[in-house]
Formats: C-alpha cells, structure tokens, sequence
C-alpha cells in the first residue's frame, strides 16, 4: 500500500481554538476522513517538527512578515529532510498549500510525486490585496521573473521569495495541481504559459454534515439570543470569518453606514453579528477599524463574538436570517458553503469563492456598491427568504466532504 505524507504548516492545531483559516480547516477534515477510509497509509508532517522551535496557534497568527517568513523557511527545511529520508517509489506528498510547503525543486529531482493543494493563490491574493486590483497577478509574475533573472534577484527579500518564487517552484515541480474552483484554474493557467491544463485539477471541497443534533443546535441558538438580548423580531445579519482586510468586513459596515445615512432602514431592529477573530499581519490593525466603524452606527447593533468554533459556530447560523460574504479575495469559501447547509440565503461580494458557489436562487454576489441594494432587497422579503433557505440546504447537501475526500484520495494513487 502506498505511503501518502502530508504537509501542513498550519495543520496538527486541532486542539488549539485560532483562526488559521480554511487551509487548517481542510487539512483537519482530510486527515479525519482518511483516516477513517484508509485508502492508503497516512502520515502527516506539521509544525511539530521544529520541536521547541514550533509556535502555538496563537503565536502563528500573530507573527510579523519576517517572522512568518522565517516559520516557512524552517519548516520547509524540516519537512524536507524528513521526506528525502522515504523511498520515492513508494512514497507520494500532498503539500497543504504553496509558500508553507516543501522544497519542491529538491523533492521533484529526488524522484518524489508531489501534489499541491491551492488554498490560496498567493499572487492573486498579492495583486488583489496589496495591489488593491490595479495590477494582473499575470503581470506580476512576469516582473518578479525577469527582476529574479537579473543582478538584482540576489537582493530579493524572503517573503517575495514565499510569495512568488515558492508558487513558480510549485508550479514547475508538483505532479499536480488541486484547487477549488474553476476559476483560480484559469487564473493560474493566465500566469504560467508552462502550466497544462491537465494538471490542475479542480476539486470544490464540498460540506461536511453538522455534527451536532438539532436539538443541540437550537438550545445553543437560544443560549445565544439570550446572552446577547437580541428581540425576537430582529432581522439578524451574520459574517463569518478571520478578521483580514481581504474578508471584506469594512465593505458591509460601510454599506450599513451608508443606510442609516439614507433613513431607509427596516422598523424592525437589524443586528450584525461579526465572528471571528483577528489573524496574521494586518489582522489587529483592520479589526480597531472594524471597531471604529461599529460605533459610528445607531440603530444598527453590531457585536463582535470572537473566534466561534463547535455548536456555538452552528447556533450562529441557525439565529441569523441572512448571511453575508463580503471578501475581496476568496478561493472558495468554507463558510459560505457551512451556511447554506444551516439554510441561510446570502450576500456576496463578487470572488472567486462566490463565483463558483452561488445560484440565484440562494442569495446575490454584488460588486463594488452593490451590498447595501442587496441587504435592502432581501431584507424585505420573508417570504423569498424562506424559499432561498430551502434550496441553499439542498444545494449544500448535494455537495458531501466526503466525496471531494475519495476523490482526491485517488488522484494521489493515480500514476
């Protein structure tokens, strides 16, 4: 049987209530269905290679950029050594994600088969969050190559390195490509001419079931309305996510100013609720904005729980009417897709993520100034607000983790 080692650098945190994003959220989701499905030999390699050397959860998403840089650097040495250490005819890596992952180049000349999982595009998300869109990550890619070529690349800093040196290497050297959406396929097809399109393979990672009765869910849910003294005829609005500036969160609230600014809002009281917590460089920063922006509002209650995991995520989804998506960049969207199994019609802000989930029949994906329309038009509709959260749970549904799990799972043995 084969010998499938997966890296992780953001994996193993299980225990540790962070918000590390989707990249841990699959990596825990995949390991536990393999592991109940045993479809070859599972090994896994995470931050617990750098012994006294490894972060906590919470030191990960409050390192610097040179201190993240310099995490990458040493785990990707770790993880290295100990795969060369394995028979490469035996062995096939599955690298959780690009600039945290092995050396690539080393491991592809060594004999190994290396997949890649794509979380994030890096440079996309370099382009869209650093370089506010103005810039294609095409673009991009073609300075950063001939500025490498040059006398100059010696003197490139580490993290352009992380940013788009690791992404070429995965590129150039990986047996394939996984990612989650049609459209970060074409994205990366436009920016590497090398890259053929058979080796990318689009797997939508799908939803797991609730693992919480609904009993348990709805005495949670209850739990909360109390604790937070929300009136039972509030129209509830709930995001979801790391606090990030590319999750969009200051997009909504500013579409929330700009409606009590007009005196239209709904007589019944409308409550946000904004999960999450604060993660990795800019994480701190943009949340004191989000809070600026929260106590400019009157008539609009915003509360911020925090990091929500468990029951406590679910009840979340099951107190709110609509949720709403507001990302600038998203690969996919995990708890996009949580929320339209709980039944929740929602409101996205057009991404790659929104691109490849919504239906018209389970919410809108609204551009630049489009939030404010939708959160108006479906606010007012309770009617077609029961008939979207419908569908969204069949949509869901249709759409098992499992099955994205076995898939991959022979990708792996292929070949």
């Amino acid at each position: 049987m084969k010998t499938v080692i997966y890296t992780a650098a953001h994996g193993g945190f299980a225990s540790e209530a962070a918000p590390l994003g989707g990249g841990a959220a699959i990596f825990e989701r995949l390991t536990a269905e393999w592991k109940r499905t045993r479809p070859f030999n599972l090994e896994t390699l995470t931050p617990q290679l750098l012994g006294h050397k490894a972060p906590t959860a919470a030191e990960l998403v409050e390192f610097t950029e040179q201190e993240y840089a310099d995490f990458c650097m040493d785990f990707e040495r770790a993880a290295t050594a100990e795969i060369l250490r394995r028979d490469p005819q035996e062995t096939v890596v599955l690298s959780n994600d690009i600039s945290e992952g092995p050396d690539f180049d080393k491991l592809y000349h060594a004999g190994f088969r290396v997949f890649t999982v794509y979380h994030v595009d890096v440079v996309a998300y370099v382009a869209a969050i650093y370089g506010r869109g103005l810039i294609a990550p095409a673009t991009l890619v073609r300075w950063h190559d001939r500025l490498a070529a040059s006398f100059l690349g010696r003197w490139l800093p580490p993290i352009l390195r992380l940013v788009f040196q690791k992404q070429r290497e995965s590129v150039d050297y990986s047996h394939g490509l996984i990612v989650p959406s049609p459209g970060m396929k074409e994205e990366l097809l436009r920016c590497y001419a090398t890259l053929s399109p058979e080796r990318v393979h689009v797997l939508p990672w799908g939803v797991e079931a609730a693992p919480f009765a609904e009993s348990e869910v709805e005495q949670a849910a209850r739990a909360l309305r109390q604790r937070w003294q929300v009136p039972p005829e509030a129209l509830v609005l709930l995001t979801l996510s790391r606090i990030s500036p590319e999750k969009g969160q200051d997009l909504l609230l500013d579409a929330l100013l700009q409606w009590e600014r007009k005196g239209t809002l709904p007589e019944r009281p409308v409550w946000l609720f904004l999960c999450g917590g604060a993660a990795y460089m800019m994480g701190r920063r943009f949340e004191r904005k989000l809070r600026r922006m929260a106590k400019r509002l009157r008539r609009v209650k915003v509360v911020f729980p925090g990091y929500v995991t468990g029951v406590e995520k679910y009840a979340y989804f099951r107190m709110a009417d609509v949720y709403v998506f507001p990302s600038r960049h998203e690969s996919y969207g995990l708890t996009l897709l949580e929320a339209l199994a709980s039944g929740l019609p929602a409101i996205c802000m057009d991404n790659l993520g929104a691109r490849a989930l919504m239906r018209p029949e389970l919410g809108e994906v609204v551009g630049p100034g489009g939030l404010l329309p939708a959160l108006q038009r479906i606010l007012a509709d309770d009617d077609w607000r029961k008939r979207a959260a419908e569908c969204a749970r069949a949509f869901a549904g249709a759409q098992p983790f499992a099955k994205t799990a076995a898939a991959l799972a022979s990708l792996l043995l292929s070949s």
